[in-house]
């Protein structure tokens, strides 16, 4: 009997949107059909349940000038329950909720929230095509908190936040390129504010966490110039989340993160996780073109707090691959800046376990970002280790990624894939002299080249530009050295006949 009630049980899930990574079937689909993903988006209001304050008619008419949105009512409140063992399962779960109400009303993402007892602070979260995408579930608990009545700073955190779901949701390369602009445009003009802290405090973290979400798409779109700054935004809220004093400096954060190893980190708030989620997920983009060691090594510190949290959590398996991939990614670029073949082989070690625990056919994406980042950190191992980069070992995995990944809708993941496939295929091909490996190499080089393009990542595709053109060069070498070879042994033929 007990399984009957599981098995209906799974069924009402199913049925009103609870089931992981599931939703109702999507009413969207012919909206975005008719628009592709460049048409006007859709914000839905949710009804935030607070007596004598219409906050949906105040957020309308904060953006009433946004373009390239539309704002509707959405009668559903939403509500996190209290009736769940890991609270952070809890505001995920509310978070399907809310998908779920703005997938039935056409909308592309849908705002709601809680209004405080004295009605001076709004709490609020944003629901939008992220929900389904599993590499980003440890955001779903992302708390948006601003100061009531509604003022111009919380207008453009929301435009930020909208204008990063418009790239997501973006299907070509000029359409990104002009949403990029706009983005980098309010980030130059909010930069000074969200790195005051008094600021901060008098408006809302909010501010500081749609600045950083903001940066975070960005660089997930081939844009990491934001990202450092982002995340000194978010260190202020980072300390505070860990007990720390909110105005100590990054040194000072990096030695008490350090020091304070990962007891009492069960005890974690759900937004508190997803603020240093996204603290790790800047610092590991920002470790990739920085110079400072301990961008990468608070990136490790920050990963193994967030790993140990859901390492023996029930029910969170997707969570847990996910810190542990962004774990094994940090330690491979710590390990490359402080040349520690060590550490690069305790990220194969992270990647290896995240890889064996992911779900290709469920989560595809997330299984191919764990294959890329495993190619990668066997690379850096086998330089560190002397062991040599052992390409047949290593190609498979940066393979399957191309493989489980869709080239159209996860077009910078492809590419850069692709890009990384080349690069080993081209150090096979100057290894061996093998013209034949390299001229594959040259063609994988112009596919990643195309794909990141498309996707709007301009300096990348420049990048792969420049492999091309080195491989072409190698290409060049190496017949030249074959027809000096065959030069040689004709005239040493000739000399034989005269004599």
């Amino acid at each position: 009997m007990a399984g009957f009630w599981s098995t209906l049980g799974l069924v009402f899930r199913a049925v009103f949107g609870m089931v992981q990574g599931e939703s109702v079937p999507n009413p969207l689909a012919a909206y975005t059909k008719r628009n592709g993903g460049n048409g006007q988006g859709i914000c839905g209001l949710a009804d935030f349940g607070a007596e004598g304050l219409d906050l949906g008619a105040s957020i309308k008419s904060s953006l009433s000038g946004f373009s390239g949105y539309d704002f509707v009512a959405v009668s559903q409140h939403i509500s996190i329950s209290s009736d769940t063992v890991d609270p952070f399962h809890a505001v995920r779960d509310a978070q399907n909720w809310a998908w779920n109400a703005a997938l039935r009303q056409n909308c592309t993402s849908l705002v709601w929230g809680a209004v405080t007892g004295d009605q001076k602070h709004l709490s609020l979260w944003f629901a939008s095509k992220q929900n389904s995408f599993s590499p980003h579930e440890l955001f779903l608990a992302q708390k948006y908190s601003f100061t009531l009545p509604l003022a111009e700073d919380f207008a453009e955190a929301l435009k930020l936040l909208l204008l990063a779901e418009s790239l997501r949701r973006a299907d070509d390369a000029a359409t990104r390129n002009e949403i990029s602009a706009r983005m980098a445009k309010s980030l130059e003009g909010q930069q000074d504010r969200v790195r005051n802290y008094d600021f901060v405090q008098e408006c809302g973290d909010g501010t500081s966490l749609a600045f950083a979400t903001a940066c975070l798409a960005l660089a997930e779109n081939g844009d990491r110039s934001w990202c450092q700054l982002g995340a000194e935004a978010l260190e202020p809220l980072v300390a505070e989340s860990l007990g720390f004093d909110a105005d100590m400096d990054r040194d000072a954060l990096a030695l008490r993160i350090s020091l304070a190893g990962t007891s009492g980190v069960e005890q974690l708030r759900s937004e508190h996780v997803a603020v240093l989620a996204l603290y790790g997920h800047l610092l590991n983009w920002a470790a990739l073109g920085s110079s400072a060691s301990r961008v990468s090594m608070m990136a490790v510190e920050v990963w193994r707090i967030l790993f140990h949290r859901f390492e023996y959590a029930a029910g969170a398996a997707v969570t847990k691959a996910i810190c542990q991939m962004r774990l094994g990614e940090a330690c491979c670029a710590h390990a490359r800046e402080s040349q520690n073949a060590d550490l690069a082989a305790e990220a194969v070690n992270h990647l290896r376990r995240a890889l064996g625990a992911s779900d290709a056919k469920n989560h595809p994406v997330l299984y191919g970002l764990i294959a890329y980042h495993l190619g990668d950190s066997l690379i850096a191992h086998g330089e560190l280790a002397k062991t040599g980069v052992q390409f047949e070992s290593i190609i498979p995995f940066f393979q399957a990624t191309l493989k489980v990944c869709s080239r159209r809708e996860n077009q910078y993941l492809w590419g850069r894939a692709m890009f990384a496939l080349a690069t080993v295929q081209a150090m096979q091909g100057r290894e061996n002299s093998d013209v034949s490996i390299l001229r594959t190499a040259k063609m994988n080089f112009i596919q990643a080249q195309q794909n990141l393009e498309e996707a709007g990542a301009r300096s990348a595709a420049r990048t792969a530009l420049g492999g091309q053109m080195r491989v072409e060069a190698a290409m060049t070498e190496i017949s030249a050295g074959e027809d000096g070879s065959d030069g040689a042994v004709d005239a040493q033929r000739s000399a034989k006949a005269t004599s």
